[in-house]
């Protein structure tokens, strides 16, 4: 991992599939985590960097058919 990309900034939720990036009008970026919405032992905006996490899914190089 290089300094200062944003993995070092935000950890995990940089590569999760359930991390939401929210940019502000304002220009602050925040990371919504949508395992919040249907499981109350995730914040809905995670401090950041998030090191380790129990819901942690990699975010997937290529999507399923719709026939899977």
């Amino acid at each position: 991992m290089e300094p200062g990309t944003d993995q070092d900034r935000v950890g995990l939720c940089g590569s999760c599939r359930h991390a939401r990036v929210i940019q502000s009008g304002r220009g602050s970026t925040f990371y919504l985590c949508r395992r919040s919405e249907t499981d109350s032992r995730f914040a809905k905006y995670p401090p950041l960097p998030v090191w380790t996490c129990i819901g942690y899914e990699a975010k997937s190089e290529t999507r399923p058919s719709e026939s899977d």
